[in-house]
C-alpha cells in the first residue's frame, strides 16, 4: 500500500529531524497548476545543511542544502513522490529575528503512478496527464521569511522527465509551506 510507505518514510523523517540541529522541517500544500489535471498536493520535506556560506557579500549569503520530500497528489488517482534536491538559499547574512530568503533547487523525484487522472471539469483539461515514466527531475522557486525558529514560504515546482521518455506532459505545483528550524 503506497500511502503506508509514504507515512512510514515521514515518520523517519521526523524522528530524524528531532535528533539532529540546524535542519528545517516544512509542511506544505497546494495545488498543481498547468496541468491537464488538477490534483491537491500535501508535502512534508527535511532540509539538511549542506555546505554554510558558499559565498557572501556584506548583507546577504549563500548556502547549499539538501532537500528530503516525501509529497502526495490526491484525486482520482493518488501519486505519491519522493525527491532529493540540493538547494542553492540566498539569505540575509546578519540573522536577525525577521529576516527574507530565497531559495532555488533541482534534483530527483521518484512517482508511485506515471500517470495523473482527475475529475476537473474544465473543457481546457482532459483529466490525464501522463507524466512518462516514474522517474523525473524536480526543480524548483521558493521565497520566503523566517522569524526566529519559524518560516513561511510560497514555493513552486516543476517535474519533468525531460523528454528522457517519449511522453513528458510535466506537471507544476504551487504551494504554501510552514517550517520549524531545529
Amino acid at each position: 500500500m503506497p500511502s503506508r510507505r509514504i507515512f512510514f518514510l515521514v515518520a523517519t523523517i521526523t524522528l530524524i529531524s528531532l535528533r539532529a540541529h540546524g535542519q528545517v522541517l516544512s509542511v506544505a500544500g497546494g495545488k498543481t497548476v498547468r496541468v491537464a489535471t488538477r490534483h491537491d498536493y500535501a508535502s512534508v520535506e527535511i532540509n539538511l545543511p549542506w555546505r554554510e556560506r558558499i559565498w557572501g557579500r556584506q548583507e546577504w549569503r549563500l548556502d547549499l542544502n539538501q532537500a528530503f520530500s516525501a509529497s502526495g497528489f490526491h484525486d482520482v488517482n493518488d501519486v505519491y513522490l519522493v525527491s532529493w534536491a540540493p538547494n542553492l538559499i540566498l539569505r540575509w547574512q546578519h540573522r536577525a529575528d525577521f529576516y527574507p530568503y530565497f531559495q532555488a533547487g533541482f534534483g530527483l523525484a521518484l512517482l508511485s503512478e506515471d500517470n495523473f487522472e482527475s475529475e476537473d471539469n474544465d473543457p481546457r483539461h482532459t483529466g490525464t496527464t501522463d507524466m512518462g515514466s516514474h522517474g523525473q527531475f524536480e526543480s524548483s522557486l521558493a521565497l520566503g521569511v523566517i522569524r526566529g525558529r519559524f518560516g513561511m514560504r510560497v514555493k513552486v515546482y516543476h517535474y519533468s522527465n525531460a523528454n528522457l521518455s517519449s511522453t513528458n506532459d510535466g506537471i507544476d505545483v504551487a504551494e504554501l509551506g510552514l517550517s520549524y528550524r531545529f
